[in-house]
């Protein structure tokens, strides 16, 4: 029996990103699974599918709080003894990385879904996360990527390609629409009453360039186009965004609801899902609309180009081209068969090539193989 603990920084991830992979890897008769996050907030009801650990841990950098969680951490680690360790997103990668050292957890994996530095980034910003993830990539054991043109990278980081593997993103179609047919009834309440229902989920930062896809609402709004938005996520540029609604006059037409608990269901009630990320891993919301057979437009950027192939499951325009995206809204909103056709090759492609359950049969391979 080899004992595992997957660590990510925010507990709604392990009843979201990771949930699938949870839910198989605890199916397997070979395996002890936990997972460690920060705790679970009042306002969450969902639960992993595996043991839980409650570690606090903050998405912000904070010299202080992270050396806490390092402690804290190590702590349960050595408690635990754990033959492995495999991290997911920044934070919980780097104080995973150092915690499991000390603690001397055997082997020590992460997956990065999508570098924390990128192409354009702000320089200072650029140098402090390279600079961080190459320290965490020397007790490393095993680095993922889950978009192929991160692979060189990593390679860099960890100093062999033999350390790297592509893992690739996914999800459980069958899942997402049982789930998703559940939610639809209370997400179409979400809805503003009339048009053409599009729906943006992401987090509320900086890098998710959603103020873009308000002054892409307004662009068809002075078309005459009828459009009921929904944007679904939290994040430090909540209220800024709220504000800017209000401004730009979309209270109407945009409902900000916050985080949640039905994205699945607003996906389902709409007619086309957007996305104007400056980078991603591999979206999950797109994987997920394509699974429910929507259209999607988006970014022509790093992992969502991986995902969507252009005028074939949706449309990609160049970050930022405000009248780009709203034209290619546009062509989907007059034409009911390319939506349709959009839909049926998005699915095609997600069960071909995002598969959630076969990443976590991989896994399970992967860790018998690194097993003494």
């Amino acid at each position: 029996m080899i004992k595992i603990v997957h660590i990510v920084t925010v507990y709604s991830s392990t009843t979201s990103i990771l949930y699938t992979k949870l839910k198989e890897l605890n199916r397997c008769g070979d395996i002890d699974l936990t997972v460690i996050s920060s705790p679970k907030t009042k306002d969450y009801s969902a639960t992993p599918p595996s043991k839980h650990i409650a570690v606090n841990m903050d998405r912000s950098i904070n010299p202080i709080k992270d050396l806490k969680s390092i402690w804290e951490l190590y702590k349960v680690l050595k408690r635990e003894k754990f033959d492995m360790v495999h991290s997911h997103t920044a934070k919980a990668g780097f104080i995973s990385a150092l915690a499991a050292k000390i603690a001397r957890v055997p082997f020590i994996f992460h997956t990065y879904h999508g570098l924390p530095f990128y192409e354009g980034q702000n320089r200072i910003s650029y140098i402090a996360y390279s600079f961080l993830e190459k320290t965490a990539c020397k007790f490393r054991s095993h680095i993922f990527t889950q978009n192929k043109r991160d692979m060189s990278e990593c390679i860099k980081l960890i100093g062999t390609k033999d350390k790297v593997s592509y893992e690739g993103n996914g999800v459980d179609i069958d899942f997402v629409k049982k789930l998703a047919a559940l939610q639809l009834s209370e997400a179409e309440k979400d809805y503003p009453e009339q048009g053409f229902r599009i729906v943006l989920l992401s987090r509320l930062e900086r890098i998710k360039r959603v103020d873009d896809f308000l002054k892409v609402a307004c662009k068809l709004i002075s078309k005459g186009i009828d459009i009921a938005c929904v944007v679904a996520g939290t994040g430090p540029q909540e209220q800024q965004l709220k504000k800017q609604v209000q401004e730009m006059g979309l209270s109407r037409l945009v409902n900000m609801v916050g985080r949640s608990t039905r994205a699945l269901g607003l996906i389902e009630a709409c007619d086309m899902v957007v996305l104007c990320s400056e980078k991603e891993g591999i979206p999950r919301s797109l994987m997920e609309a394509m699974a429910l057979e929507k259209p999607v437009v988006a970014t022509d950027v790093l992992g969502t180009q991986e995902l969507v192939v252009d005028g074939q499951t949706g449309f990609l325009v160049p970050l930022g081209d405000i009248d780009k995206m709203a034209e290619k809204i546009e062509n989907l909103i007059k034409d009911k068969s390319l939506r349709k056709n959009f839909g049926a090759a998005g699915l095609k492609r997600v069960q071909e090539h995002f598969n959630d359950i076969k990443i976590a049969r991989l896994l399970h391979e992967f860790y018998l193989r690194s097993a003494p």
